[in-house]
């Protein structure tokens, strides 16, 4: 359920009943463990889930000079290094972006969010409903856990500025909760039940886990795993070894792209410079995957 290059039927080849509850199982057996076992807002549980996103998040974009390369016919070495430069020059203007004006770039970063995540509910839905689950996914973690949220916003701007800006996104998260519960009921009277059960469980886990714990659940188990999928399918016409190739260099130049921000960030606390560290890095790989993703769309749509 999700625009042209990346639709809904990512995961058909796994069991309906698997597909239908297993982020709603999932989410469930987490708040359990957090209320009744062991919390789960650590320092140690939160750099996991840091952890957690950039591995999940890193792989899905790996294949993207493929997939542009075979939309715009630049299938040759020269046609791929142009491609391969706007990248490279769209990730160093977010980094040079956070380097200069972070609260700027942290903004941008959560706009592009709203409205890339939002991407993964249209199809046959009213954009603007889809638009409000992008926004509540990205901001109900600021109206439930507020402290959490802020404290990673200011070690990202490197102010006080970032209690700010989480604050206002946290007093923005409820119409768009309310937004996300009438998709939800949309989808499901419309014979959807797996969309409005993982719209559900996402609005759910942002209510009742931690921020990163939350986030996690809906980026590792959903956002991620899908636009993988859809990815792998875009270059099928790429053998399996030379897309595995793609994918582990891309990844691990990625990686060390991201140890180097951790190394030279100044003096923050190890902790919270591997969270810094993590949401710098996917904000610089999410501005080239997402407008790759708008041109495509709009290619598309032509």
């Amino acid at each position: 359920m999700t625009i042209i290059l990346y639709p809904h039927s990512t995961g058909a080849t796994f069991p309906k009943m698997l597909r239908l509850f297993a982020l709603p199982v999932t989410t469930l057996l987490l708040v359990i463990i957090d209320r009744f076992w062991a919390g789960m807002n650590s320092t140690h549980v939160n750099m996991l889930a840091a952890v957690a996103i950039v591995l999940a998040g890193i792989p899905h974009g790996t294949l993207d000079v493929e997939i542009a390369a075979a939309h715009f016919g630049q299938n040759g070495i020269a046609g791929k290094v142009k491609i391969i430069g706007g990248y490279l020059a769209c990730a160093a203007a977010m980094v040079l972006l956070w380097l200069l004006l972070p609260e700027l770039a942290l903004i941008a970063f959560l706009l592009i969010s709203i409205i890339h995540f939002s991407r993964d509910w249209r199809g046959g839905v009213d954009p603007f409903l889809a638009m409000m689950v992008g926004w509540a996914l990205v901001a109900l973690p600021a109206l439930a856990s507020p402290g959490d949220v802020a404290t990673i916003f200011a070690a990202l701007t490197g102010s006080q500025n970032g209690t700010l800006i989480a604050a206002l996104l946290g007093a923005a998260s409820v119409p768009a909760a309310l937004g996300s519960l009438v998709f939800a009921y949309w989808v499901f009277s419309h014979n959807d039940k797996q969309s409005a059960l993982e719209v559900l469980a996402c609005i759910a886990a942002a209510l009742l886990l931690p921020a990163l714990v939350a986030f996690a659940v809906f980026f590792c188990g959903l956002h991620s795993p899908r636009h993988m999928a859809d990815a792998l399918r875009e270059t099928g016409a790429l053998s399996s070894i030379k897309k595995a190739a793609i994918i582990a260099a891309v990844s691990a130049l990625s990686l060390g792209l991201g140890v180097l921000m951790f190394l030279y960030q100044g003096d923050v606390p190890a902790d919270m410079g591997v969270i810094r560290s993590a949401f710098i890095l996917i904000s610089t790989l999410t501005v080239p995957h997402f407008i790759l993703e708008h041109i495509l769309s709009d290619k598309q749509r032509a």
